[in-house]
């Protein structure tokens, strides 16, 4: 039998392996191994022809000359020097606006350790084990190297990795080196290690052990040695100037001024600092006039590192942090310019109003977040009036995040001419109710649940008529959930086995951040016990059913498969065609998924349920002191007795024996959705 190249058998699967040189170290070669995941002779043939092929591309890449020691040296000088001037300029803003030299140190530890990661490691970059020792080792303390952790995971999800790509083919440039992709990769680790190497020199920024300041004082002196500046004349007491000595005729010994001082040496390649820039790019400019005048950082600039700062810290979750630069690209597009000293009031009302004037599905589309204004404008003119302008909540929330975006701005120092009345630009609220959103009523969940998903249906792919057939899932278990807890769509969709807890005898929701589903507030943690009615209709069967099926999520089918889809939006869909279905005027009345929530607090609060309990029962915030800050939370048997007082529109419905949906048993991902044809 003819032999395949480069293919051999492991086990039963077929293997593609090549030796690779390595041209760092002569006569040193690594072996590439790729599973060709086929136990089939001729597919292994097929596929490692291709495999081949590519390796030949990569081999040609490789045989380039590379960067030279000489270059990279002076890539990595030029890295270090400007990556040092820009913070020493951000340390100035922190200092200027409180910033503590602990937190100043420590970020600065965490962000130069997240660098040299990502150039050791490239983009699959982690905190391992060995990283833990090598760090430890470094004198990092436990709760750093966390830190260091998160820092990774957030700057390749949302943060600076893999570096722009314009950047560093402009050091190949600058040197006049070959923009191949060994050395684009090269040059990409150099850009790395060099930011990496000036974050970790904190003692340069916050100790005041500033060598360089030492050298350039000693280069000064000298030089004052060798050519005196000349001094203003002094008077004597009669206001005659008295007779200078030239410089020439004054007697200096030689222990004091030596005839050749001794030289200075200062690398070829690293210039006078102010004139060191890395990220000299001007890009979007309307007009280059404007270019001396604009900012060296832009808003979006200021955003994205006050906000991946946030993101490290714990206090964003990478969701706010994609929302704000959104919104500050976003307000760059509508002022023309990125500079944050020419902002003011003025032109926060004027966004304001031009989000008025926007289609309403503005986002939906990609090309929203690049095409001009005045584009989105046009469309929007073409419109029927019902689909234009922002919603209230929608203009609220940009409202807000202009806010923080304005403070963001003055902790680096850049000041925006006035921004106090940012909250005046907020739309008012309609009535009480949270969010203008009116409540369900008693009827209207008395008519939902008499939907066949709740009484039986024709068969699992027809719930549209009567039958006797109920498949438990997210259709069926969190409108319930949402009812009779109180809870937001996403809590509810994001809720895990583990989650749901028996403590002191009572079974309960902990609800707390998790990696799939984030909370709104720190007063969203809670425990809250489960509601009887839920119990009767078999919710602890079914925990225990998706726990036998080796399931870790309530509801597995709402998993996307786009990774960044919250789950809540997934079980939308079919909230949608529920609501229609049992509530068909429930959209003119504005009746949405968070009118359960209204409907729970509201039927608590007409039994006399106090508001203390209410907010711990829905993870509102105790704002009163007594309630907030004297009083612990309600105790589980508290709440308990308030969730009984809850009318119970599903007392007409019968207990169904336990099923799960096939794909949840079988564990099959969620598929995409297909195209309709127009």
């Amino acid at each position: 039998m003819r032999r395949v190249q480069y293919v051999f058998r492991r086990g039963a699967v077929y293997w593609w392996r090549r030796r690779m040189p390595v041209q760092q170290r002569a006569g040193q070669a690594s072996n590439i191994e790729i599973s060709l995941r086929t136990k089939s002779l001729h597919c292994a043939r097929s596929i490692a022809a291709e495999v081949t092929r590519s390796s030949e591309h990569l081999l040609h890449e490789m045989r380039q000359v590379m960067i030279s020691a000489e270059d990279a040296r002076r890539i990595l000088t030029k890295v270090v020097i400007s990556c040092s001037s820009k913070l020493d300029s951000v340390v100035a803003a922190e200092i200027a606006y409180g910033e503590s030299v602990a937190n100043g140190r420590t970020m600065d530890i965490v962000v130069g350790w997240t660098y040299r990661l990502f150039a050791a490691q490239g983009i699959t970059a982690q905190v391992g084990e060995i990283e833990r020792q090598e760090m430890m080792a470094a004198g990092l303390d436990g709760e750093t190297i966390i830190m260091i952790a998160r820092a990774v995971a957030t700057f390749r999800e949302r943060g600076p990795i893999p570096p722009n790509r314009n950047r560093i083919a402009g050091l190949l440039k600058e040197f006049n080196i070959p923009e191949t992709k060994v050395n684009m990769q090269q040059a990409e680790q150099l850009y790395l290690r060099g930011m990496a190497a000036a974050l970790l020199n904190p003692s340069r920024r916050w100790t005041g052990l500033r060598d360089d300041d030492v050298l350039l004082a000693q280069t000064a002196l000298l030089e004052e040695a060798r050519n005196p500046v000349a001094q203003s004349l002094p008077f004597d007491d009669g206001g005659a100037p008295i007779a200078q000595v030239p410089a020439a005729q004054i007697d200096v010994p030689v222990q004091v001024r030596p005839e050749t001082p001794a030289p200075v040496i200062v690398p070829e390649t690293a210039p006078v600092f102010a004139e060191v820039e890395v990220d000299d790019e001007v890009t979007d400019l309307d007009n280059i006039d404007d270019i001396e005048d604009e900012s060296s950082q832009s808003l979006v600039d200021i955003v994205t590192a006050a906000g991946n700062a946030k993101v490290t810290l714990g206090e964003w979750e990478s969701k706010t942090l994609k929302q704000h630069v959104q919104l500050a690209k976003l307000f760059e597009r509508f002022l023309g310019h990125g500079n944050p000293n020419r902002v003011g009031q003025n032109h926060l009302a004027q966004f304001r109003d031009v989000l008025l004037k926007f289609p309403k599905n503005y986002g939906k589309s990609p090309r929203d977040h690049i095409i001009p204004v005045k584009e989105i404008l046009a469309r929007a003119e073409k419109l029927p009036k019902d689909q234009v302008g922002l919603s209230r909540a929608t203009i609220n929330r940009h409202m807000n995040n202009m806010a923080n975006i304005a403070g963001m701005c003055k902790a680096y120092g850049h000041s925006w001419e006035s921004y106090d009345g940012i909250s005046k630009l907020r739309a008012k609220g309609r009535g009480n109710s949270e969010n203008g959103r009116p409540a369900f009523t008693t009827g209207d969940l008395q008519a939902l649940f008499g939907l066949p998903i709740w009484t039986g249906a024709a068969s699992d792919g027809d719930d549209g008529h009567a039958g006797g057939e109920i498949v438990h899932d997210a259709r069926y278990w969190v409108p319930l959930i949402g009812a009779y807890q109180g809870a937001r769509r996403e809590e509810i969709c994001g809720f895990q086995l583990d989650e749901i807890i028996e403590f002191e005898g009572i079974w309960g929701f902990k609800f707390v951040p998790t990696e799939v589903r984030r909370l709104k507030s720190e007063a969203s943690k809670r425990h809250i016990p489960i509601h009887p009615e839920l119990i009767r209709l078999g919710f602890l069967d079914y925990v225990a059913a998706l726990k036998q099926a080796k399931h870790t999520l309530l509801f597995p089918e709402l998993v996307a498969v786009a990774e960044a889809t919250p789950m809540g939006d997934v079980f939308n869909d079919d909230w949608q065609k529920m609501k229609e279905a049992a509530l068909p005027r429930a959209k003119e009345q504005r009746k949405v998924f968070h009118s359960f929530r209204h409907w729970c607090n509201n039927e608590m609060k007409q039994a006399g349920v106090g508001s203390e309990i209410r907010k711990d029962i829905l993870g509102h915030l105790n704002d009163d002191v007594n309630e907030g800050t004297y009083s612990q939370v309600a105790r589980l048997r508290l709440m308990e007795a308030a969730l009984a007082e809850l009318p119970t529109p599903t007392s007409g419905i019968k207990p169904a024996k336990i099923r799960l949906l096939q794909q949840v048993v079988s564990h099959t991902p969620r598929k995409t959705r297909k195209k309709t044809s127009s």
